[in-house]
């Protein structure tokens, strides 16, 4: 069919290469006429039928393109299940029966305890108060009013000098007034070192020293 087709265009490429050849050419004088060879009509049809045609042979005879191997499906493979714990069943279980409540037990009758006696205490001897350096006047010694030659020696010995040169004694008390060393004093007042006037009587003058009252004149 190709040699056909090449045959076609080899013999259109020449007439129009040879001007002389066409349809318009003149023949030379003298020269003898040549009947030209015309292309029938049907050719052309015939020749494209030839080449589909050789196109479906060409595609027939060539040999099909491979196909891909096919790639075997792998199974997808399920995790099984895990196990179900039943949850559901041990939360629906009934709580248990409640405890029987233990009988009341009786009361203890009261119980007698034995006191024992109480053991006597033992009388404790009376602690001997530590004697002072200087005697101490109880308290019948500070009832009791002494003279200055009544007091202990060792009181006599510590006994501050007064000068008392006169005093006055009245009901009120507080116009009762001693003179000592020249000095007006009334009672509660320290007449010396540890010597309190206590008391203002008529002639009289109620002194105390160490626990000891005593009176001097005036």
């Amino acid at each position: 069919m190709s040699y056909i087709l090449d045959a076609l265009r080899r013999a259109d490429a020449e007439r129009e290469r040879d001007p002389a050849r066409g349809i318009h050419a003149q023949p030379a004088a003298g020269a003898p006429v040549l009947s030209r060879a015309r292309v029938p009509g049907w050719a052309w049809p015939a020749g494209g039928f030839l080449v589909l045609a050789a196109a479906g042979v060409v595609a027939w005879l060539r040999p099909a393109s491979p196909e891909p191997p096919l790639v075997p499906a792998v199974a997808a493979v399920r995790p099984s299940p895990a196990a179900v714990v039943p949850v559901a069943a041990a939360a629906v279980m009934p709580p248990p029966p409640p405890a029987l409540p233990e009988p009341a037990r009786p009361a203890p009758g009261p119980i007698a305890l034995k006191v024992p006696a109480a053991a006597p205490v033992a009388a404790k001897a009376p602690v001997a108060a530590a004697s002072p350096p200087a005697p101490a006047a109880s308290a019948a010694t500070a009832e009791r009013i002494y003279n200055v030659a009544e007091l202990p020696p060792d009181v006599q010995g510590q006994l501050p000098k007064l000068a008392i040169s006169g005093g006055v004694h009245s009901d009120n008390a507080a116009q009762r007034m001693l003179i000592v060393a020249g000095q007006v004093v009334n009672e509660g007042a320290e007449l010396a070192p540890g010597v309190v006037l206590e008391q203002i009587r008529p002639r009289t003058a109620v002194l105390r020293f160490r626990g000891y009252r005593y009176s001097v004149g005036f």
